[in-house]
């Protein structure tokens, strides 16, 4: 269990449920839900902090990790897994889409993550399914940017 979910001994976490899902388990739990503007900055900011202690700890957070990189590129099913950080980035940028709350999951709940035709499809899955990160969060973990799609094209 990620030390995310230990700050909160009251909350009987389910490390087999989707991300998103026990997440708004805990909100709700907290009062971080509601239309009130501070709570929802509270939900945001707890939803980055619990999204990137998750990835951290399935895919680490050292960016220049080989080992991090092809755990990526194997997870997302690349056939060929490069041997270098350079190639797995090259061979992930514009070429694979994954949500990146899925990603996670897949983890999680031991399935296949889904990956998508093209960005334009995954721009439209991410948005209809609200399975969206904060971007400045996302830009904090370099394993993330070589998967971000701009939402608004």
């Amino acid at each position: 269990m990620s030390s995310y979910w230990n700050q909160y001994p009251e909350f009987h976490h389910d490390g087999s449920a989707p991300i998103k899902k026990e997440f708004r388990r805990l909100a709700q739990l907290k009062g971080w839900v509601g239309n009130d503007p501070k709570k929802r900055e509270l939900f945001r900011k707890e939803w980055g902090k619990c999204f990137r202690s998750e990835f951290s700890m399935y895919y680490g957070h050292d960016a220049s990790s080989l080992a991090g990189w092809q755990s990526l590129c194997k997870e997302v099913g690349l056939d060929n897994i490069p041997k270098s950080v350079e190639e797995c980035k090259a061979a992930l940028k514009g070429k694979v889409w994954v949500n990146i709350v899925d990603l996670v999951d897949c983890r999680r709940t031991r399935t296949r993550v889904q990956c998508h035709e093209s960005e334009e499809a995954l721009r439209e899955y991410t948005q209809l399914e609200g399975k969206v990160f904060p971007l400045q969060e996302a830009k904090a973990n370099g394993f993330l940017t070589a998967l971000l799609i701009k939402l608004n094209e």
